[in-house]
């Protein structure tokens, strides 16, 4: 096997400027079945994780040029029915408020708050009203209590001269800013003095510049404010006469976050300086007082956000900025704990592979490139196409020499035509149809069936087939495919949204998987459309997918489990691979801290690989069961590290235990049957001896190495070639970070 790495891809993540839990902590529940974080990027996109079974990055709300996320709150309403989601509101350098709509994944309403530019948003505890400072000095009240999509004028507070940097809601009486010129200004919310500035607190002045208060934390409880400012400090203030408590100077420069866990007994503070340092009050006799605890540094560059999680079994302090991960540690073991670092996580892709034409496309923003790799293993830019729309791309495929880019906003098609073989030279052109323009108003996801034939997946969840002629620069819709309906009632509002979608490889059948575990299939042939399976459980829901042939279909679940289905053969929905070996899969993939990011099969071997693994599993052959390989499912055992939501919840909160746990008896009866089919004969259970010939053999049927780092795509490149698309860290763009004293010992 040829294995090609490809290091020439220049994808960059884009920076981390605000993150949002959709639920506040509870520590004495369990984390909530609809439990998910929001995370603001700098180039205007959102993204939606599922803490559950090591971070699934469910949705990429796309954004669009120039206008950064740069605050995120959810609004989870007490009057909400439980089946009504969670709204998500974002601000983003301008005077409008967004809210989303995740099922289709477009803005719902753009609010105008008819201030100045937006620089802080909150939200109050009851979930019903908004607050946002603004660049004028005003801070403008919005009442959000009317349900979905509405927002209603409420007040403008009193007005100052400073840009308002942070807000916080202290109860639903007061409202606290921090401003630009070095002050906190509490706002009365409150009947009679309602909009009006009740008292004015001042941090201390840098002697050079003007000190600006970026972050602020309320704590409601004990009527404390902490903020974080400009000059590194963060300072406890009293609420109820607005007088300085206590002050830190931990910090070397700004402090931009601060964030506080649900007893208000510790907080966190990070910001240029690249640490987060804990805090935690500590009770005397008499009174109570905070200490700085601990500090970790985690990060390589400025950390802009934080956000706090606290569930019974789930305690999890996540924090991002321009180092661009999403970093997750425990907050019970904070000094010590081990954390998670979610960088080039590939698990929505943004490259194609086209092995036919050996050329490799990366879509980023408005910009699509495509490489192609030349005979004697180089590589050449053969074509960069940057659209003049400002919107982002969300999908790309490429088919024959035909081209399709889609945007929540449209869909264009364009031509790849070599111009000159010898020196790789190519040109592109538009199909221009008016008619395919004002038919269809964006798209999620395309896919070619064959390079004249399109399935486009609209934002609303309709899916269409188009034939394009691109001699007559046409575009005709052939078909829409009716999609199975679901009655749902989850508080997922994308619950019954299509998650993955894939054909058979005669193209002749399209096979979807929705949030909520269906799978479906739906032939091209005018045959009527069928659920092959729905996996109920919230473990079991399919995370990828793809075909062995044109029969079977093999997914891959939340859990790490393989499972195989006949596509045709309702009576025998499991293949015969799948019945033997679905349950006894080696410990070493099942336990993997990686995410799977894609699979494919190639000559009856299934590949499946994450960011910084591949594996195989040879399809024609059973996974031994061996003492040594300590692959047998013994009882759902629960990670111990923290970093990811492993206690699987149904909708009434109950745990559900998903393995029943084998005993030895009928392990060794199970061995027994295996030793028989395999030697013809009777046999006993294997001994230790040939415990070792079963690993020795089991090393061809099931293989994985960590040898190639981080990866963003493995395809199958042709006749015993496989092609691997690595990212290296290093060749990450960076800007230069906080110097931090070295020790020299």
């Amino acid at each position: 096997m040829d294995l090609h790495r490809c290091r020439f891809v220049d994808y960059t993540p884009h920076t981390i400027t605000s993150l949002a839990f959709s639920q506040p902590s509870s520590p004495e529940k369990l984390a909530p079945s609809d439990l998910r974080l929001a995370v603001g990027r700098s180039n205007g996109d959102i993204e939606i994780w599922n803490p559950r079974h090591n971070w699934t990055h469910e949705l990429t709300l796309a954004g669009s040029k120039g206008r950064s996320i740069e605050g995120l709150v959810w609004s989870s309403s007490s009057s909400n029915n439980d089946n009504e989601s969670s709204r998500l509101f974002s601000i983003g350098g301008s005077t409008y408020i967004t809210e989303w709509d995740l099922k289709t994944g477009r803005p719902l309403v753009n609010y105008d708050c008819n201030a100045g530019t937006i620089w802080s948003i909150d939200v109050n505890f009851k979930g019903d009203k908004l607050s946002v400072g603004c660049d004028d000095g005003s801070v403008v009240v919005v009442d959000i209590s009317g349900g979905v999509g509405s927002l209603e004028y409420d007040i403008v507070c009193q007005r100052q001269d400073a840009r308002v940097l942070s807000i916080k809601w202290n109860g639903d009486k007061q409202i606290v800013g921090g401003c630009a010129d070095g002050r906190i200004r509490v706002w009365s919310y409150d009947k009679n003095t309602k909009g009006r500035i009740l008292s004015t607190m001042r941090v201390d002045k840098s002697k050079t510049e003007s000190t600006l208060v970026w972050t602020l934390e309320v704590l409601p409880k004990r009527n404390q404010l902490i903020s974080g400012d400009s000059t590194g400090h963060v300072k406890v203030w009293d609420l109820k006469f607005f007088t300085l408590m206590q002050s830190f100077k931990i910090h070397d420069a700004d402090v931009l976050c601060i964030v506080r866990d649900a007893n208000e007994e510790r907080f966190y503070s990070a910001g240029i300086d690249r640490k987060i340092h804990q805090y935690d009050l500590l009770h005397t006799k008499s009174s109570s007082k905070w200490v700085h605890s601990f500090n970790r540094l985690l990060h390589s560059n400025d950390i802009r956000a934080m956000a706090i999680m606290e569930s019974k079994s789930f305690k999890v302090l996540v924090s991002g900025g321009v180092e661009r991960a999403i970093t997750i540690q425990p907050i019970d073991s904070f000094q010590d704990s081990k954390y998670k670092k979610l960088l080039v996580n590939q698990q929505i892709s943004n490259v194609l592979v086209v092995p036919e034409q050996k050329f490799v496309i990366l879509w980023q923003d408005q910009v699509v490139k495509i490489w192609k790799i030349l005979n004697n293993g180089k590589h050449k830019l053969i074509s960069k196409l940057i659209l003049s729309d400002d919107e982002n791309i969300t999908s790309v495929d490429f088919k024959g020499n035909s081209l399709a880019v889609a945007k929540m906003t449209s869909v264009k098609i364009y031509e790849l035509d070599e111009v000159d073989a010898e020196n790789d030279r190519y040109m592109i052109n538009k199909i221009r149809d008016e008619n395919f323009d004002s038919m269809i108003a964006g798209s999620k996801k395309v896919k070619y069936i064959t390079d004249s034939k399109l399935l486009v997946l609209t934002p609303d969840e309709e899916l269409y087939q188009f034939s394009i002629d691109s001699e007559n620069s046409q575009i005709s819709l052939e078909d829409q495919i009716e999609l199975i309906e679901h009655d749902s009632s989850s508080s997922i509002s994308y619950n019954d949204n299509v998650k993955n979608l894939t054909l058979t490889p005669n193209y002749k059948n399209i096979v979807i998987s929705r949030f909520n575990g269906s799978i479906e299939v739906y032939p091209l042939d005018g045959r009527d459309a069928f659920i092959v399976t729905k996996l109920s459980s919230l473990s079991s829901q399919p995370h990828l997918l793809t075909c062995r042939n044109d029969d079977q279909l093999l997914v891959l679940t939340n859990e790490n489990k393989i499972l195989e289905f006949n596509l045709f053969n309702q009576d025998q929905l499991l293949t015969a691979w799948s019945k033997r070996n679905s349950e006894f899969l080696p410990r070493q993939f099942t336990s993997l801290d990686d995410k799977p990011e894609g699979m494919f099969v190639k000559d009856e071997k299934l590949w499946v690989y994450g960011t910084s693994w591949i594996c195989y599993f040879d399809l024609t052959r059973n996974i031994p069961i061996s003492k040594l390989y300590k692959n047998i499912s013994t009882g759902k055992k629960r990670r111990r590290d923290g970093l990811s939501l492993d206690d699987d919840i149904d909708i009434n909160g109950d745990v559900i235990q998903l393995e029943s746990s084998l005993k030895q008896s009928e392990i060794d009866k199970l061995k027994r049957q295996i030793k028989e089919e395999e030697d013809g004969v009777g046999g006993e259970v294997a001994d230790d001896g040939e415990d070792e010939d079963m690993h020795e053999r089991e090393s061809k049927v099931f293989s994985l190495t960590e040898k190639y780092r981080p990866i963003m795509k493995v395809v199958d490149f042709g006749p015993n070639e496989l092609l691997i698309v690595e990212r290296p860290y290093f060749a990450l763009p960076t800007t230069p970070a906080f110097n931090l004293p070295k020790l020299r010992i």
